[in-house]
């Protein structure tokens, strides 16, 4: 969460807002080392888009366990604080489930009041600050609502979020700056009727094209695009990343903060920090942050049945229907695809994974895995070898991992290898 706050909805008062995880979503290793709301879902994340709705911020949340130190810590050292009054603070708040996509359901709450889905799932309130939300009453009218569930229900989304995202971030930094306006004729060529915001500190160019016929096209502050590229609609390629030479960024993508793009890549979400500098096919994935795919890695995003896509997303969890024809791969944290890896279709890899084998590897690879062409058997990634590892990935950007992060990252390691 970073705060963003946009102007709030006329028909929603701006309290204070509690988040809380209803335990009901399944996301594999994009999980392990963040809530759920910190799941990017367009221009921000499920918590931002909450707090650009409603015009103020978190000051609470409710999370597992597994979790809870790094919300915490995130709270405690994010700029987040109380935008309503003392008296507010103290009377009232907004609870909202934290996988909540669509959110028109928080249009008209009044005091009081607790609303559910058909299924009984809850979605928001608006309480007395610490209490409950009131119970589901039988036979009551519910709403309609769109809850994150699994990573697939964030990505399919991501033409309507960026469409939604657009007014709820219009005044937030990560639109102020931005111009709507055609690539000049020393950028390339753009075409099509919907927006293309570019920020003033972005550099396009030259011989790009956007093609912004179908969505929108969203280059943030400080991006590189750099020659050649094809950027289509809608897609957002967001603050401090770079899209390489010849590039084809496809429908329904977002390139999440300081992130590398290049090859081909659709339908898929990047969280933060992560790099796929080189040639190679991603489609329809959700990859999270500190993530680096080696030169003309590809992935399948189809099966040859043209059927539904089942995952295994925990090895403990059972199988998973996604409902989709079109699923790739989840790619958890600090996971590392050597050159020419191969993934098939519906692939999760766990948290710290690496990956070095010339075969593909199975469709679910156990998180810290170190799989290579030479191993008598599957090995484990040493702790203290991980973390060497990350932390010099992360200090090329001037990040480290926090403590909180690093505890939960070792109990993660425990739990994984038994160690």
């Amino acid at each position: 969460m970073t705060g963003y706050i946009a102007g709030m909805s006329s028909s929603l008062p701006s309290l204070p807002i509690r988040l809380i995880d209803d335990g009901r979503g399944t996301f594999g290793p994009l999980t392990d080392l963040r809530p759920v709301y910190a799941l990017r879902a367009g221009l921000g994340t499920i918590a931002e888009r909450i707090e650009a709705k409603v015009g103020a911020k978190v000051v609470a949340v409710d999370v597992p366990a597994a979790v809870r130190d790094i919300a915490q810590e995130e709270l405690q050292t994010s700029s987040h604080g109380a935008t309503a009054s003392a008296a507010q603070l103290v009377m009232e708040q907004l609870v909202v489930n934290a996988r909540l996509l669509s959110l028109d359901v928080l249009d008209g709450l009044q005091a009081g009041e607790s609303r559910y889905a058909d299924d009984g799932t809850f979605l928001a309130a608006r309480v007395p600050t610490g209490a409950a939300p009131t119970a589901a009453k039988p036979g009551a009218a519910n709403f309609k609502a769109q809850l994150a569930g699994a990573p697939w229900d964030i990505t399919t989304r991501i033409a309507t979020t960026l469409a939604e995202d657009l007014e709820l971030f219009r005044n937030a930094p990560v639109l102020a700056n931005c111009e709507r306006r055609a690539l000049r004729p020393d950028e390339g060529q753009s075409f099509g009727t919907h927006p293309i915001l570019i920020d003033r500190t972005a550099t396009v160019g030259p011989l790009c094209v956007i093609d912004a016929s179908k969505g929108p096209v969203v280059i943030g502050a400080g991006v590189v695009v750099r020659p050649f590229a094809v950027l289509v609609g809608p897609c957002a390629i967001l603050d401090g990343s770079t899209v390489a030479e010849r590039s084809l960024i496809k429908a329904s993508t977002v390139i999440g903060p300081h992130c590398r793009a290049g090859g081909e890549i659709g339908g898929t979400i990047f969280q933060a920090y992560s790099n796929k500098s080189h040639d190679g096919h991603l489609g329809d994935s959700f990859v999270g942050e500190w993530v680096n795919i080696g030169a003309g890695s590809d992935n399948s995003n189809l099966l040859n049945t043209y059927g539904e896509v089942i995952v295994r997303l925990e090895a403990d969890g059972g199988l998973t229907r996604t409902g989709r024809q079109f699923w790739g791969a989840v790619i958890g944290d600090h996971v590392k695809l050597a050159i020419g890896t191969r993934l098939m279709t519906g692939t999760t890899i766990g948290t710290g994974a690496m990956i070095a084998c010339s075969r593909s590897p199975a469709t679910l690879v156990p998180r810290f895995s170190w799989l290579t062409d030479s191993a008598d058997g599957p090995k484990s990634f040493r702790i203290d070898k991980f973390l060497e590892t990350a932390r010099a990935m992360m200090s090329r950007r001037g990040k480290a991992p926090t403590p909180a992060v690093e505890a939960a990252i070792r109990a993660l390691h425990a739990k994984a290898t038994g160690a």
